[in-house]
């Protein structure tokens, strides 16, 4: 019995695994960025952990944080693991490689192929503060690209 099952969680994780589609066409929900946000500070977490979390700040149901987490496994957003009753997800995408693709179908889309109009636009936003730091970044990254 031991070993079919063994088998047939092997046989599941390969089928699973050829229906993900490629990391460059994941495009995740706004739920499912909120959920990579937590699991990406705390590296891994069970799924009361995330809901939690995540119910600190939006009214979500534990089955609804649960069924992100499945949805997410399948998508090749995270991974998991199953010890007794309990899992555990993990990210197994790259933040920093998820937002470069994120901001260039942005630009892409929004911005028609701008950086300068998205960067314009984030920085005239007031929603977010832009920090006299990041202003002097911007400006050394907007000197460096104009000796170029």
């Amino acid at each position: 019995m031991g070993l079919f099952f063994g088998a047939y969680h092997i046989v599941a994780l390969i089928t699973i695994m050829r229906m993900q589609p490629p990391l460059n066409t994941i495009k995740p929900t706004e739920s499912e960025l909120e959920i990579l946000s937590i699991l990406w500070e705390k590296g891994e977490a069970t799924v009361a952990e995330v809901h939690t979390l995540l119910s600190a700040y939006k009214k979500t149901g534990y089955t609804t944080t649960l069924k992100l987490l499945q949805l997410m496994l399948f998508k090749g957003l995270v991974n998991r693991k199953e010890i007794g009753r309990k899992h555990t997800y993990w990210p197994i995408v790259d933040k920093n490689n998820l937002s470069i693709g994120l901001t260039e179908r942005l630009i892409g889309y929004l911005f028609n192929g701008s950086p300068a109009q998205l960067a314009i636009t984030a920085i005239q936003s007031s929603t977010f503060e832009c920090s006299k730091e990041d202003l002097i970044k911007l400006q050394a990254l907007v000197d460096q690209k104009i000796s170029q």
